[in-house]
């Protein structure tokens, strides 16, 4: 007589299970969790550092955390190899489960396998990425500000795919925020171009170059938001107005700041040097126009206009 098979189950610890769905997690998710798929999928990467930062109190909860959501497939992980030896930190991208979540709450579907690991292979092989985290860090910053003061809010953060799509390929910055500060006097909302610069891919005047797509968008209706230079030395930046200074005169405001090797500089503060000015400026005291009403780029599916 032949017995039936017998069960076996792989040993505790062992790495194989039974691959998780969305409807088998969605239980065990957090908004925390749901925000941070939802960063991954519209931000591409960010480090442990930086997740940390944006949305957890102590350094070993976001440790665990990201490896508990690792293990269900929400999200994925890489580290580069040092030319000096050893590797780099943890750098967090969307998982295959994540994408399944991200593309179902926009009504989409999903990318397929294939898709998703040329996603990750582009990042993480991007000769930019320190570029792209860096450019990251600036809107966590602000995140991170608004968690700890109860008066502001980050009320919008938009990639640069986002930011360039929502204004018909007609700019490409960094990124784009809507800033909110409660004050004495009042509310104030200031809208933002980021130009992160790192000092070595190009000279002062092919920054100042991109400045005339943003003078063309103003002028068709588009919003005057603060173009914001991010510079890596003050030298850099003196140069920057100096070449501003020999210019046309300009619609849209243009300001920078410089960072101090790698001291972190808070883009809330006053850092802010407006072109023409001889003085720095906080964020909220940036000249900031949300566009003419009723133009192209309000009624193209992106609100322009500050979020109620």
């Amino acid at each position: 007589m032949t017995r039936p098979p017998v069960a076996r189950h792989p040993p505790a610890g062992d790495s194989r299970r039974t691959p998780s769905t969305v409807l088998s997690v969605l239980a065990r998710l957090t908004d925390r969790d749901l925000s941070i798929v939802d960063w991954l999928d519209r931000h591409g990467v960010f480090t442990t550092d930086q997740l940390t930062a944006a949305f957890f109190g102590a350094a070993s909860t976001a440790s665990h955390r990201l490896l508990t959501l690792h293990r269900l497939g929400l999200i994925d992980r890489f580290h580069r190899p040092r030319p000096a030896g050893g590797f780099s930190p943890w750098h967090w991208v969307i998982g295959p489960l994540g994408v399944q979540l991200a593309a179902a709450a926009r009504g989409e579907k999903p990318p397929s396998a294939k898709t998703l690991r040329e996603r990750h292979a582009r990042l993480a092989r991007n000769p930019a990425l320190e570029h792209h985290l860096a450019a990251n860090q600036f809107f966590i910053d602000l995140y991170r500000h608004a968690r700890h003061h109860p008066r502001a809010w980050l009320l919008r953060w938009w990639s640069a795919r986002q930011t360039a799509d929502a204004f018909h390929q007609r700019i490409h910055p960094d990124g784009h925020a809507l800033w909110r500060e409660s004050t004495p006097d009042g509310t104030v909302t200031v809208g933002l171009f980021l130009e992160y610069d790192t000092g070595t891919e190009r000279p002062i005047g092919r920054l100042v170059d991109k400045l005339h797509q943003y003078e063309e968008l103003a002028g068709d209706g588009g919003p005057a938001y603060p173009v914001l230079f991010v510079l890596p030395s003050a030298d850099r930046e003196h140069r920057l107005h100096a070449v501003l200074a020999a210019g046309p005169a300009r619609t849209v405001p243009v300001a920078s700041t410089a960072r101090s090797g790698e001291d972190a500089v808070s883009p809330v503060g006053p850092v802010w040097l407006l072109a023409g000015q001889g003085y720095r400026r906080r964020l909220i005291e940036l000249p900031s126009q949300h566009g003419r009403p009723g133009s192209l780029y309000r009624g193209n599916g992106h609100r322009l206009e500050p979020e109620p």
